[in-house]
């Protein structure tokens, strides 16, 4: 995939201005036209949430995820996994290798966790 292309080109398809002025549907418009490299984290968080051009976006994301599953947009941490949780799973069920990706960032996460909760675990029976 060619990140120096824009959701427009990739889809092969341009969106008309909005006919209602929605910050997210602006938002969601303008991103459209940006090249894939350029999206950060709260660009993808907004487009997947919205269920949006997912083939293309989804594999950025998951990238990003097993480096970092708490990488955050502009909410919260975690946010960008939670947006990518949040897809049903007939869209999994069609995109395997893609549920590969996502079971490794659960994966990734849930031992991160385990290992913090023992030193958050032994650091609060530690008397000092």
């Amino acid at each position: 995939m060619d990140l120096t292309k824009t959701l427009e080109e990739l889809e092969d398809e341009r969106w008309d201005e909005p006919n209602f002025a929605s910050r997210l549907v602006l938002r969601a418009n303008e991103l459209r036209k940006k090249p894939l490299c350029e999206l950060n984290n709260e660009d993808l968080r907004l487009l997947i949430g919205q269920q949006m051009s997912l083939d293309f976006l989804l594999p950025l994301a998951l990238e990003k995820l097993v480096e970092n599953p708490l990488r955050s947009g502009d909410l919260y941490m975690g946010d960008l996994f939670c947006s990518v949780l949040k897809i049903g799973q007939g869209y999994w069920e069609e995109h395997r290798e893609l549920k590969n990706e996502l079971d490794e960032v659960i994966r990734t996460y849930e031992d991160a966790r385990k290992t913090l909760e023992e030193y958050i675990n032994k650091h609060r029976c530690d008397p000092m």
